[in-house]
């Protein structure tokens, strides 16, 4: 093939790629006419659709900001609703706060009356203990009185007898100096020298006053009341030491019993039950009447510090129980409940007598009648009934809770009933007219008369459970209750009564009588 052949297919080829070239140069001319409506469409999309996004979040803004707004006036009257009740309440308090203030100050009141009286409840508790301090310091006192009494009178004999020695040494030292002077009175100068030497000293007595003193002890009292005790270990001399006149407020005085060391129960058969304080000698009314329920035979402390009272019923008994004979007092008399017991027998009057074993329970017995009930003091209940082999009439009960009582027609026999009804009997040479045992020792006590009831006789007859007899006190009975069968009613109704501090409290028919064993030497 030739050259010009060969330009000639170059050439075909260049007009061939030109007139392609144009045909794609008039399509891309086509198609940037397209790109350019459709840069417009899309301008236009974005315009329409940034638009309608706007107004969607416009509507949505606007319902948003609409429920928003809606939930704020909710809100607001919520809280305005809040407020006015908030509000309401606080009136109706502050209407009320006059009522609480008046409250707080009743409660301020409530609380100084019950301040008070929680003072005054612990000074009255105080009180017998104060008053026991004083009556234990005063018995140490007299105890030391007596004791430098005796010493005294040793010492005046050793001081004499210390003289009289000195004075015979120096007339014996005369007498030997000179044999003239032995020749002259060395006879009777040894006559008389010689029996003074013999005089032995008192050193017997020095030992005993020694022993004594140191024998002395503070006897403790029982339970939580320790201080309620006396001082003891001598045996002393009984001597009377306090009366006191009742006969112008007490008509007709029995002693019934007693509270506490200061306070003794005495009963008016005309004008009801008295309490006598023994200090103060101030008698206060406790149970008023005449007859009935006012009459108080016996009474005791329960462990609680309420009491009771065993009551005589002169008449109107009749059933086959005992009511109203056995009543619970707070320490203010005020009556808090009744005990009741049967009635074994036909009488129409009873005499309940009442004491307190250690374990809290009342024992009881009407006079004449042989049973004996212990009875729980919270509900009434009878927990035990005693058959005793004979009537009797009660009178206390031993540390042990054996019961003293004493036949119900006085003889010479004074009974202790263990809680199965036997018993064993102490005796004495007379008729027993009254028992009396002493709380802190057991020691037994009674009272006799003669024959036409003119003299009030007290006896020892028990000491730590062996039989022991001592006189303890005898006084005559008032002349004023005659005939002798008021004066015989006095002896064996008015108990005799021993405290815990040894003082042994009796009634002459016009007087308290107060014995005391008194420390001597």
């Amino acid at each position: 093939m030739g050259q010009g052949c060969v330009r000639q297919d170059i050439e075909g080829a260049i007009m061939e790629n030109i007139a392609i070239l144009t045909t794609l140069k008039e399509k891309a001319k086509d198609k940037l006419k397209l790109c350019r409506v459709y840069g417009d469409q899309i301008r236009q999309c974005r315009k329409y659709t940034d638009t309608h996004l706007q107004a969607l979040k416009g509507e949505v803004d606007s319902v948003i900001n609409e429920a928003i707004q809606t939930d704020k006036d909710k809100e607001k009257e919520d809280a305005a609703k809040i407020n006015q009740e908030i509000d309401d309440k606080n009136q109706k308090l502050e209407e009320k706060i006059p009522k609480i203030n008046e409250n707080i100050r009743k409660n301020d009141e409530e609380r100084e009356k019950r301040l008070e009286l929680n003072r005054t409840d612990a000074e009255r508790r105080r009180e017998p203990i104060n008053n026991k301090q004083l009556s234990l310091q005063t018995d140490i006192k007299n105890i030391a009185e007596e004791k430098e009494r005796k010493i005294g009178e040793l010492e005046n004999t050793w001081q004499d007898d210390t003289k009289t020695t000195e004075n015979i040494i120096k007339t014996l030292g005369t007498v030997l100096e000179d044999e003239k002077n032995i020749v002259k009175d060395g006879h009777h100068v040894k006559t008389s020298v010689s029996g003074i030497l013999k005089k032995p000293l008192n050193e017997g007595e020095v030992e005993q006053i020694t022993g004594t003193i140191l024998g002395v002890r503070f006897m403790k009292g029982a339970g939580r009341e320790k201080y309620d005790g006396r001082i003891d270990g001598y045996d002393g001399e009984w001597k009377l030491i306090n009366t006191i006149n009742i006969k112008d407020k007490i008509e007709f005085p029995i002693i019934a019993g007693y509270i506490d060391e200061y306070n003794v129960i005495i009963n008016d058969l005309v004008s009801g039950t008295y309490m006598l304080h023994m200090n103060t000698r101030h008698t206060q009314r406790v149970i008023t009447g005449s007859g009935g329920t006012s009459c108080v035979s016996s009474s005791a402390l329960l462990n609680d510090d309420k009491v009771v009272c065993g009551k005589v019923i002169g008449e109107g008994c009749t059933g086959d129980s005992l009511t109203g004979c056995i009543s619970v007092y707070d320490r203010q008399w005020k009556h808090i409940n009744d005990v009741t017991i049967p009635k074994d027998t036909a009488l129409k009057e009873a005499a309940v007598y009442v004491a307190v074993d250690q374990d809290g329970m009342i024992i009881a017995a009407d006079a004449g009648e042989s049973k004996i009930y212990v009875i729980k003091p919270a509900d009434g209940k009878i927990m035990n009934t005693i058959t005793c082999k004979e009537n009797i009439m009660m009178h206390d009960l031993l540390s042990s809770g054996h019961i003293i009582a004493q036949p119900s027609t006085p003889d010479h026999r004074v009974l202790i009933i263990d809680r199965q009804g036997a018993h064993r009997e102490i005796h004495h040479s007379d008729t027993i007219l009254s028992v009396c045992i002493d709380p802190m020792t057991d020691d037994l006590y009674v009272v006799t008369s003669d024959d036409e009831y003119n003299t009030c006789v007290i006896d020892q007859v028990m000491s730590g459970g062996e039989m022991k007899k001592r006189r303890v006190a005898s006084f005559p009975v008032s002349t004023e209750l005659d005939p002798p069968v008021l004066r015989e009613w006095l002896l064996v109704s008015s108990r005799v009564i021993m405290t815990p501090s040894g003082k042994l409290i009796a009634n002459d028919g016009k007087n308290i009588l107060v014995f005391k064993n008194r420390f001597t030497l």
